[in-house]
């Protein structure tokens, strides 16, 4: 009884706080409702139930990495390719004040832990017949909200929401794979827009990762060690609009074993790569969209870690190089629009730095009292969605009429992999190049035969009715279906 007392006072108790808009032609996303629509009072409160039925067969084993006590690395791609963000939550309360140009709004999700969501993917009732021993409740919440002050030139705002550069649908710098906890200020003038990004990521370490951490420094400040409990990520980014062409440059900076200091969240400077040598990873970004008609365009993105050349630290075998990019067009006519994407990243892509916290991806920290892993420490891309040494072609197309949608998606993937203790696995963060620090560290895994995989993705929608089809390579599959009350 006490624990369905707790359950109800949840519900009835959470305050929550406006969507940020993700569908808007621009080169940094997400932006205020005021650039679109202007300033609005407004007070909205929603409530919406979506009870979820599915079946299917899918790998729902997760990879994992130097389990201990407080928790497991655990890669969110690998067999399961995401299958929680598949599933809508049982029940969604959202809440949005906007005034004078302030906004507050959260959107709480109440369904099962990832872990079980994954795992027990037919329903999405977070209890089991009404025996709330075997209750599983996502108490992470909530992954979407934002406190925002924004006028018709300018916003700041912090919270917990995805973020995205670039005009392309998998990202190669940041991407909308995951959520951020941020602080994020843009401001525009003409056609200029400026963007800054203060992210942080979990901090907490497996056993094996401390002891890297607190043991190995950067060969160019030999017993300088960084092994603070922070992960920082700095970023910006300039766009600017030349009539048919968008064009931006960015740079994120990894700040990791330390507390940021004024240097390393400077809101204009460009580093070179190793220029907080133990402590530091800079990516550099260029990114465009060019209109030819009305009703196509192209776009494309380049991100480069390390460039190889004689003399410098990557010619030197200090670093690998290191980039990826993608290339892209959507023809769009009134309801109908095609696109298609490749997408590149090179084997040492987010990876050249031996040390954990320099590694260019965020950790999120799951609970789960159910399953295993039931304490997750969950490594995201910050970038593409698959990780380093990957590479996707893309093609979709989207249909509406009325009150009918479609979307159908299909990714060719091909992915890099290593055997691990005798196991082959993906490539992930874990497995970082070894050659910059000091005492000299060894790979632990060795490399072994690219995978491929066929992705195919279809979601109808009419009206409150939803429907999905999702398959690997025709072998696993998921046919669920949704009504939003």
């Amino acid at each position: 009884m006490k624990k369905v007392i707790f359950l109800v006072l949840i519900l009835v108790s959470l305050v929550t706080f406006s969507e940020l808009i993700y569908n808007a032609s621009t080169a940094a996303l997400p932006i205020p409702s005021e650039w679109l629509n202007g300033d609005k009072n407004l007070y909205d409160i929603k409530i919406k139930i979506a009870p979820w039925f599915s079946f299917g067969k899918w790998n729902t084993f997760f990879i994992t990495n130097d389990s201990w006590g407080w928790g497991a690395s655990t890669n969110p791609a690998e067999n399961v390719f995401y299958l929680f963000n598949e599933i809508p939550p049982f029940l969604n309360l959202s809440f949005k004040f906007s005034k004078n140009g302030f906004t507050l709004f959260s959107s709480v999700n109440i369904q099962k832990g990832l872990t079980t969501r994954t795992k027990e993917f037919g329903t999405n009732l977070f209890f089991n017949n009404f025996n709330f021993e075997l209750l599983s409740f996502d108490t992470n919440f909530p992954e979407l909200f934002y406190i925002c002050y924004a006028n018709n030139f300018s916003f700041v705002s912090i919270g917990r929401y995805p973020l995205k550069w670039g005009f392309s649908k998998y990202p190669i710098t940041i991407s909308n794979t995951t959520f951020q906890d941020n602080i994020t200020f843009s401001t525009k003038i003409s056609n200029f827009r400026y963007t800054y990004h203060f992210i942080s990521s979990y901090p907490l370490l497996t056993p094996a990762e401390q002891n890297i951490q607190s043991t190995y420094s950067d060969q160019h400040t030999p017993g300088k060690i960084f092994d603070e409990p922070y992960k920082t990520i700095i970023a910006h980014k300039f766009d600017f609009e030349f009539n048919k062409l968008k064009f931006g440059i960015g740079e994120l900076n990894v700040v990791g074993g330390k507390v940021p200091d004024i240097i390393d969240i400077n809101p204009l400077m460009f580093f070179h790569n190793t220029f907080g040598e133990g402590y530091s990873n800079v990516l550099a970004n260029i990114d465009f969209k060019y209109t030819i008609t009305d009703n196509f365009y192209l776009y494309g993105e380049f991100s480069l870690d390390d460039f190889q050349v004689p003399f410098t630290e990557a010619g030197s075998n200090y670093k690998p190089g290191a980039h990826g990019y993608n290339i892209g067009g959507e023809f769009k006519y009134k309801n109908f629009s095609f696109w298609v994407e490749y997408d590149h990243t090179s084997e040492w892509m987010y990876i050249t730095n031996y040390l954990p916290y320099l590694n260019i991806s965020v950790r999120h920290f799951f609970l789960d009292n159910l399953t295993s892993p039931n304490r997750s420490l969950m490594d995201f891309p910050l970038g593409f969605k698959y990780g380093p040494d990957a590479t996707m072609v893309s093609v979709g197309l989207n249909y509406s009429f009325s009150d009918f949608k479609i979307k159908i998606e299909y990714n060719f993937l091909v992915k890099g992999t290593v055997i691990d203790d005798g196991i082959q696995r993906w490539k992930w963060f874990w497995d970082a190049w070894y050659g910059n620090v000091t005492p000299a560290a060894t790979y632990s895994v060795e490399d072994s035969d690219d995978i491929m995989y066929n992705i195919l993705d279809i979601k109808l929608n009419f009206k409150r009715l939803y429907l999905k089809f999702k398959t690997v390579n025709f072998e696993d599959y998921l046919l669920g279906a949704y009504f939003i009350f």
